[in-house]
């Protein structure tokens, strides 16, 4: 399956430092064909190297990883000198506010991203495009 504007699947990028979440992630991810796995990355250090090699076209970041300052810099990276749409997502809400300034097109909580994610995603692909 296609995104609506035919182009085929919308790549994303995993960025979580818990490689548990990364994989529940990826698994949700792949029950739908709307998207394509193209990365994940534990740490901002390897987002940046990912992202650079791989062009995805959305991410969806953990603001904490493994401190705040770590996930909004990679916000900031990937929105101001990538162009890449970015849900931010950690399982303090208190980060919202902060992931949003740092450039997120939008933030979930942890604790309930399946019900959220699909939407959030397309819709940041879809304001990128």
């Amino acid at each position: 399956m296609t995104v609506p504007d035919g182009r085929g699947p919308i790549r994303v990028l995993i960025v979580d430092d818990d490689a548990r979440v990364r994989s529940a992630m990826r698994t949700f991810l792949l029950a739908h064909p709307e998207f394509e796995v193209v990365g994940e990355a534990g740490c901002a250090e390897s987002a940046v190297r990912i992202a650079e090699e791989t062009a995805p076209g959305v991410a969806i970041v953990d603001v904490l990883m493994p401190t705040e300052r770590d996930g909004l810099s990679l916000l900031r990276i990937f929105a101001e000198q990538h162009g890449i749409p970015v849900v931010a997502m950690s399982l303090n809400n208190a980060c919202a506010d902060s992931a949003i300034a740092a450039g997120a097109y939008a933030f979930l909580a942890k604790d309930g991203f399946s019900d959220l994610l699909v939407s959030a995603l397309l819709a940041a692909h879809e304001q990128d495009g």
